[in-house]
Order: C-alpha cells, then structure tokens, then sequence
C-alpha cells in the first residue's frame, strides 16, 4: 500500500488527488479517519518579472503552523490535524510519490449544510423579480429542516464566530465559563458564512447531532487593533453567485465594508434558508422577509433571533456577544418548553454529565 507518511496512509490508495480536492486517509496507530490536502506552490515575481516557484510548506508552515493551528482549535472549527511536508518523509523529496507536501484536517463525515438546502440553481437570478415573487409568497407547504438542527448550527456557528471575533470561548468540561484565551487578539472575519462552509459530524452516540464546524478560511481577513472597537474590511469581489446569496445588504449595495455585524447576517441568512427553504429575498422589504419564516410554525424564540440577525442596518444588529448569550438562553427554553425540544439529544449534553458525576459513576449532590 502507499505510504503518504509513516503516520497514514491512503483509504483508497487508487483516489486520484488534486490540488483543489481532498483524500480519505487512515492514521495508522488507531485507524482514525481524517481528510488531506495538497499544499500548493507559491509563484512569485521579482523586480525584473522573473517568475519563481517556492513550496508553501517551507516557506511558510515553519514559522505559521502553530499560530494556525491556536486560531483553529475551537469545538466549533474545522481543526487542523497535521503538517506533512515532504522534508518529514525519510530518503529523498521524490519519495514522498503523488501526494507531497499535506496538510490533515478533520473529517466532517456527513458532509456539509448545503447538501440538505436546495442547490442554489434552483433559486431565481437576482435581477428575475417576478421569480422571486413567486418564491417569497406564502406558502406553508413550502421547503423546511428540523426546528432542532436549525438550533443546532446557529448555536454551534455563532460560538466559532464568538472566538474569531473576540477570542472568546467556553472553557472545555466547565460549561458556562467563557474566557478571553488572547489579550492580543485580532479580529478575524471570515467574509464567506455560508451553507456550503458549515459542515456536520455523523453522531457518534445517541445525540440527535453531531458536531457542527465552520470551514474554509480563504478569504478570511485579519483587521483591527488589538480589542479595537471597529473590525472591517472590503467585500470579496470574486465570489460566485451561491456565496452572494448570504451577502448582507451593505455589501451588495456597496454602502459599508465587511464587519462582524455581517457576518450575524450571513450566518442569519443561512439558518433562515433552513427555515423558508430560500435565502432573504432581496426584492422584498425587511418586514415581508421575516414574515416568511411564519409559514412553517417554527418557534416565537428563534425567529425572533434571526429576525434581530437580519436588520437591514448594520447598526441595528447585535453584535456576536449578545447573539451567544440570547442563543443560549432562547435554546434553553426551546429544549425546556415544546415537545421537539424534549426529545433533542445535544452533543454537550455528556459533557454536563460528566461534570455532575463523580469517578464512580455517583450523582455529586
């Protein structure tokens, strides 16, 4: 079998690996499932145009795979597992065969949010106003996921942005405390909260769930000073249609740059497609978009969240700190109060356990 690494190899040694796709690979201790994915090569230019090619994985990973890998270790985050230069592998480069310079990430097994939405061609153009009329008018028949699962990734997402955002998270086994782990943190914007960058774990035990991540920093951006105030920066200008969908409206009506605030909005855009079956129709007005999310008998509590994410203006949004604590809150009555909620087996829910009972197995009373 070949070998990508003494550490792993290859779930199906024939899989062909791209530069833009990723393999199935075995961590050959345990038989852990991860996913790898080719390091690309930088090309650059000198003064005099001269091109050079220059392998990312010595160039950079030296000195960034640790800060890399702090800014991702997050419940909530897509981690990164490993860093397989070719230099690691012994004997010459051209050992290292097909796959090169790696990097090992998580496996999310279930795949992405986007697999469950309908496929963005499905969805009018954006200048076609009489199609989306059609799509935005009342209908409860109309598509819908789980009230609990939308839940679950607004819960799960709106923490990982917590972290990017502010450097924030809950301490691990210690429900309820959260921490600033960084007094230097910058804010990071990941400009591309989408259902195409959320992905889902199979459950690995009787919850209803499993985990739920964010993905795909690519054009996620560093900005502000150190507990700044004001995190902003431009708009991407390539983006393809399925991702402007999730834009909030100071972007596509070029009236303010990317902050956190719009990041709430695209990650309310995204849990209101789960909810309508369609992301907020531009050609409606604010209170007609909302008005949608009636026609399925989701709960008074989460709609008004999402309601509140999707305020037009970027100042009348809350910010990511009060999004957590409203979600957390909300989520809790939801589970406390209506039968659906009854019956939601949550990923943490062990976790709470845990930090209830003793070594033996007793209650701590």
């Amino acid at each position: 079998m070949s070998l990508i690494h003494p550490r792993y190899i290859p779930r199906d040694p024939s899989e062909v690996q791209h530069i833009s796709s990723s393999i199935q690979i075995i961590r050959t201790r345990d038989n852990a499932a991860f996913l790898a994915s080719k390091i690309p090569t930088m090309v650059t230019k000198d003064a005099k145009k001269n091109t050079t090619n220059t392998k990312l994985a010595s160039a950079i990973l030296p000195t960034a795979a640790i800060p890399i890998s702090l800014i991702l270790n997050h419940p909530n985050i897509i981690s990164l597992v490993d860093i397989i230069p070719t230099s690691a592998c012994n004997g010459p480069a051209s050992e290292a065969g097909p796959f090169g310079d790696i990097t090992v990430w998580e496996d999310m097994d279930a795949g992405s949010l986007a697999y469950l939405l309908p496929a963005p061609e499905e969805y009018p153009d954006f200048a076609d106003e009489k199609g989306w009329h059609l799509l935005a008018a009342q209908n409860f028949h109309r598509f819908s996921l789980p009230e609990s699962l939308c839940w679950h990734v607004l819960k799960s997402i709106s923490r990982a942005l917590l972290w990017l955002h502010h450097g924030v998270k809950e301490t691990e086994s210690i429900p309820g405390e959260w921490l600033r782990h960084d007094d230097d943190w910058h804010t990071i914007l990941i400009r591309d909260i989408s259902a195409s960058q959320i992905w889902l774990k199979k459950p690995r035990g009787n919850e209803t769930y499993g985990e739920c991540k964010i993905g795909g920093f690519q054009w996620a951006k560093v900005c502000a000073s150190v507990g700044g105030l004001v995190a902003s920066t431009q708009k991407v200008e390539e983006a393809s249609r399925e991702k402007m969908f999730y834009w909030p409206p100071e972007i596509y009506r070029h009236t303010h740059s990317w902050t956190r605030v719009s990041e709430v909005w695209a990650l309310g855009a995204t849990v209101y497609t789960m909810m309508t079956g369609m992301p907020p129709p531009r050609f409606y007005n604010y209170e007609w978009q909302i008005s949608r999310m009636n026609d399925k008998g989701f709960s008074e509590a989460l709609r008004d969240i999402v309601a509140e994410m999707l305020r037009p203006h970027p100042k009348d949004r809350m910010q990511t700190k009060d999004l957590v604590n409203q979600v957390d809150d909300a989520w809790e009555g939801w589970r406390a109060t209506t039968e659906e909620g009854a019956h939601y087996v949550d990923v943490l829910d062990k976790v709470v356990l845990r930090s209830a009972l003793g070594t033996s197995g007793a209650l701590v009373l």
